[in-house]
């Protein structure tokens, strides 16, 4: 997309995207961690709100699982209504992961809230390795929403992990026949 239209064009778009993502978050009860060029990272289960203000929890349920595949949902509802500058519906690519992470901020110049562990970066590979317009999460992830209509990959290859079991969320907004991939937004969750 870069190569087609001006840098302000790719802001503009990105911003009324993520504007997008960024007023549900309150609904879902997801905290966003961070944008990293065009993915969108939002996690589950780091952070709650009370009476006395922002504290940092640890759950053992799977709320934290069933909020971010709900928000994931709504962010494929919500890509589609958004056109790309070079034209078409935005088809992403969600990957979710579950597992321990660390949060803080570190650094002393442009500090910042991040995440560490490897549970990010799984999450990442599952974005990088789903298919368009789809949610792939990992067996764990899976573990935790049983209910949900999943299709298993067969296994996926993921760098520095071998062959992963791994699933799809089976959603009827999935890849539409006929319809062209103009480009693809990585969102890991």
């Amino acid at each position: 997309m870069s190569k087609q239209v001006t840098p302000l064009e790719v802001m503009t778009f990105l911003n009324q995207l993520y504007s997008r993502f960024d007023a549900m978050l309150d609904i879902y009860k997801v905290y966003k961690v961070e944008t990293i060029g065009d993915c969108f990272m939002v996690a589950g289960g780091l952070v709650a709100q009370d009476e006395e203000g922002w504290r940092t929890t640890i759950t053992h349920d799977n709320l934290h699982a069933v909020r971010v595949l709900a928000f994931a949902k709504a962010m494929l509802r919500e890509a589609r209504k958004v056109q790309m500058p070079t034209g078409g519906p935005v088809l992403m690519r969600v990957g979710i992961h579950s597992g321990p992470v660390m949060s803080g901020v570190v650094g002393s110049r442009m500090p910042r809230f991040c995440l560490f562990g490897d549970t990010v970066n799984t999450a990442s590979r599952m974005e990088s390795t789903s298919r368009p317009g789809r949610i792939h999460v990992s067996a764990d992830t899976h573990a935790l929403l049983p209910n949900e209509r999943w299709e298993p990959t067969g296994g996926v290859q993921v760098k520095g992990k071998g062959i992963m079991a791994t699933y799809l969320w089976a959603s009827d907004v999935a890849e539409e026949k006929g319809e062209q991939l103009h480009r693809v937004l990585g969102v890991y969750l």
